[in-house]
């Protein structure tokens, strides 16, 4: 009976974490705001009851919004916008910026939508982890029974002034 139950659980486990294979930002940057600046910025009135609701959303007493508006919001120029990350720990909502990211994520069972045309499954995810870069290279590699899609994205040529000189 004990083996049946850790072999259930390390399959779960690993059935859990196997979506991103890879996550790789290059040389990231990120700035910190409070929970309360965020529900300030976004709208919210009452700041007695802040939390986190996910990686990515923040309850703003009973309303949840994505962090990542409040990134948008707070940077409408910045073209190396990747995404927002909530921090229960910190209490903290952090905007990541990058020139570019790469991504690989296996085609399990939870993620076999982005799989099934990689084109359109590397722009979902661009919504995910590189909000306001481009789609470069996109890729699907199935070798013996793994699958997984590959995405690259990075800032538009020319985006910095200082590419073009």
């Amino acid at each position: 009976m004990k083996t049946k139950i850790i072999l259930s659980l390390f399959l779960f486990s690993t059935l859990v974490n196997a979506a991103i294979i890879k996550h790789e930002a290059l040389r990231p940057t990120f700035q910190e705001y409070s929970f309360r600046e965020v529900c300030e910025k976004l709208g919210a009135k009452n700041f007695e009851l802040i939390e986190a609701k996910s990686m990515n959303e923040i309850d703003c007493m009973g309303k949840v919004f994505a962090a990542i508006e409040f990134c948008k919001a707070k940077f409408p120029a910045d073209n190396a916008l990747t995404r927002a990350i909530v921090d229960e720990q910190t209490k903290t909502v952090k905007c990541e910026h990058s020139n570019s990211v790469m991504l690989s994520v296996s085609c399990d069972a939870r993620d076999a939508k982005y799989c099934l045309d990689p084109q359109k499954g590397c722009e979902d995810l661009k919504g995910i982890y590189a909000v306001k870069l481009e789609t470069a290279h996109y890729s699907f590699l199935e070798k013996k029974n793994e699958k997984n899609i590959n995405c690259y994205f990075s800032k538009a040529i020319g985006d910095d002034l200082n590419e073009i000189l």
